[in-house]
């Protein structure tokens, strides 16, 4: 059985990729408890999800089908948990003065997912062996951001980035002709990094990480 915020798993499936290895999400038990949510596309790009309050007997391959995800969407109104037991999954929505269940069948993948651990190890360990160059950042609306990427992107395959000691986010293209400045909406002291990110892959084996058709 496992039992999770199944938002994890929508927003999962915006990163993963369209051939095998990368076409499923992982989903696997954490050192000392909770679930790890894992997917990448190629190497390019990569998402982790932790849910300290899951449960997981095994680690799994899921396919993101179109209906599984529908159902698993995080909504501001409401907390969303995903059970997925006998190949069954189950989304219950909990909502102030009641609850609503939606059943849909999961698919598993038989195809091992990439192993990342070692690598979240090796950016772990350089980033522990950096010395800190700001310890403050700045906190930037998200949808400014998105905005000043899109803007960007449409004319570029990539976009510069660059912010120091909470002060304006400086976003621009290489060919330099263009810059917008995002300004932050408070200047905080930079995030630690996340325990669970820092213990990813340390604890698990590859003949541990069993895909089981059955579920």
């Amino acid at each position: 059985m496992i039992r999770f915020n199944s938002a994890l798993l929508a927003n999962a499936a915006e990163f993963t990729g369209k051939y095998a290895p990368y076409q499923g999400i992982e989903l696997a038990p954490a050192p000392g408890g909770g679930v790890y949510v894992t997917s990448t596309d190629k190497g390019n790009i990569a998402f982790f999800g932790y849910d300290a309050a899951g449960e997981a007997d095994q680690c799994v391959v899921v396919f993101p089908t179109a209906d599984l995800i529908k159902h698993c969407r995080g909504i501001k109104t409401a907390d969303r948990e995903l059970r997925i037991s006998d190949g069954l999954g189950k989304v219950t929505t909990f909502r102030k003065s009641s609850s609503e269940v939606k059943e849909t069948p999961v698919q598993f993948s038989s195809v091992p997912f990439p192993e990342l651990g070692p690598v979240i190890q090796t950016i772990v360990d350089y980033w522990k062996n950096q010395a800190p160059l700001s310890s403050t950042c700045g906190s930037y609306d998200s949808n400014y951001v998105a905005k000043a990427l899109k803007c960007l992107g449409s004319q570029g395959d990539s976009v510069c980035i660059s912010s120091f000691d909470g002060g304006p986010m400086r976003l621009q293209l290489p060919g330099e002709q263009q810059v917008v400045l995002v300004m932050p909406q408070e200047k905080i002291p930079v995030p630690a990094l996340p325990q669970w990110l820092q213990l990813y892959g340390t604890s698990r084996k590859t003949e541990e990480r069993t895909m089981n058709k059955d579920f």
